[in-house]
């Protein structure tokens, strides 16, 4: 059986890095961030984006992860990436934001703000070329 697919383009991740950047500044959060992460790979590009938009520095460490750090990826899945980070920080009483530009209501892990819900379709990014 052939899986559905959905192809994401540069255009919609345009916007949803400046409807992420409304968001946070909507609930008040832009002045507390001082650095932004995100996971290798999809989170990453998304990391950089948010960085220039935010004006604060991108880190590419977990090891320099603070409860003023903005931890993002493009997608809350299967929760196999994010999960683990939010119960280290959970156990270590830091509680830094995670947000995603998808999140499937499956996923182990829900990050604090997604702007996409992913149905039953694989989803291409336009950097996975």
């Amino acid at each position: 059986m052939e899986q559905k697919q959905e192809y994401y383009t540069w255009e919609e991740f345009e916007k949803d890095v400046e409807k992420m950047t409304a968001i946070l500044e909507s609930k008040g959060l832009i002045s507390t961030f001082k650095n932004v992460y995100g996971f290798p790979r999809g989170g990453l590009i998304l990391a950089v984006c948010i960085s220039h938009r935010l004006g604060i520095p991108l880190i590419l460490d977990k090891e320099q992860i603070t409860e003023k750090t903005l931890i993002v990826d493009d997608i809350a899945d299967t929760g196999k990436t994010l999960y683990p980070l939010k119960i280290h920080y959970l156990l270590s009483s830091l509680k830094p934001i995670i947000i995603t530009l998808f999140y499937h209501r499956q996923s182990l892990f829900a990050p604090d703000i997604w702007l996409r819900e992913k149905k039953d379709k694989w989803i291409h990014f336009p950097w996975e070329a």
